[in-house]
């Protein structure tokens, strides 16, 4: 799988890449396999990082993925951020992080969060149920509204 980082082909070094993430997490193989060749591992990622500093910008955006499985490949391995992180080639001004995806519906949800923050607790003889069909308040909805006849 080493071999293949080394690619030409973008998607084959992505594959690769990712697959050896995959291995440098996997706890039950205590990192065996990669720490047999620690010393390639190390020489074929400063190579990745080597070229993705001298990439043109338009090549560093289609290299998204790419940057980002270098930078977390290194720090599972060797437990320190890369020279792309410290240099911020990982995440380039103007893109999101792949952990935190956009919010694109949060603003409608804010109000329905906020309520029950405003809303005080009610005391012991509010929770009580009065009988007319609400909770401290509340209008429970188990059932057809009431007055509506079907």
């Amino acid at each position: 799988m080493m071999r293949l980082v080394s690619s030409d082909d973008s998607g084959v070094r992505e594959a690769a890449l990712g697959g050896l993430l995959e291995l440098a997490k996997d706890t039950t193989l205590g990192n065996r396999s990669l720490l047999a060749d620690q010393d390639r591992l190390r020489r074929l990622l400063w190579g990745r990082i080597q070229s993705i500093r001298m990439m043109a910008p338009e090549d560093l955006d289609a290299a998204r993925e790419e940057r980002q499985l270098v930078d977390s490949l290194w720090i599972a391995c060797y437990h320190e951020p890369s020279t792309l992180n410290r240099e911020g080639l990982v995440v380039l001004p103007g893109e999101e992080s792949f952990e935190q995806p956009p919010d694109v519906a949060g603003r409608f949800f804010e109000p329905l969060r906020r309520a029950p923050l405003q809303r005080a607790a009610p005391s012991p003889d509010e929770r009580s149920d009065p009988g007319n069909g609400t909770l401290g308040g509340i209008m429970l909805l188990l059932g057809p509204a009431p007055g509506n006849s079907e």
